[in-house]
């Protein structure tokens, strides 16, 4: 369909206030096809239907993931917070086509054999259904959901070790808080 020559697009600049309404947040676009991995951050997802389910991505032109979703099928769809350094550090800028970002960071892989880093919350193993190539700035995957899961612990920045969340404890009353201070102070430290 070819676009009406009297419609011209507006700037952003003049409704952002309204698009920031719309739902966004930092989410991992993952895929594997042979030997090659990649990933990309991507802001605009969206679920379109419910039965079965399905989930739209928006992901910018030019990425060397494409390649790899079109050849694989297929990608999962990581759920990321906003504030991870490693995971928006790694995937802030379009990496070189023969580098591996997830090299570097733990990860498991889904039925599909896509990439997830352990430091995801949740993700979404996805078959392709449709592939859009819009004149824009990004281009747009449909993908129905055939695996899901969450990530229950936190992955160490540092190093390939698993670390678990700690919970402190804040004391009512005196008494309790000497128990406490007690209790601490004779556990054994383990060496690192």
């Amino acid at each position: 369909m070819a676009p009406r020559s009297d419609w011209t697009p507006i700037e952003r600049s003049g409704i952002s206030d309204l698009l920031d309404q719309i739902p966004s947040g930092v989410f991992l676009l993952t895929g594997a096809f042979g030997d090659m991995r990649g990933g990309a951050l991507v802001r605009w997802v969206q679920q379109v239907a419910s039965q079965p389910p399905m989930l739209v991505i928006a992901i910018e032109k030019g990425q060397p993931l494409s390649p790899i979703i079109r050849d694989s099928r297929g990608f999962a769809l990581c759920l990321i917070a906003a504030n991870d350094p490693v995971c928006t550090r790694l995937f802030r800028q379009i990496p070189e086509h023969t580098q591996d970002p997830m090299i570097s960071i733990p990860c498991m892989k889904t039925p599909s054999g896509a990439p997830v880093p352990l430091r995801a919350t949740a993700w979404f193993d996805c078959e392709i259904v449709r592939h859009f190539d819009i004149e824009a700035d990004h281009e747009v995957y449909i993908g129905c959901i055939h695996h899901a899961g969450r990530n229950a612990v936190i992955p160490n920045a540092t190093t390939s070790t698993v670390i678990k969340k700690r919970v402190t404890q804040t004391p009512k009353t005196k008494a309790e808080g000497a128990r406490l201070a007690t209790r601490n102070k004779s556990r054994p430290r383990r060496a690192h």
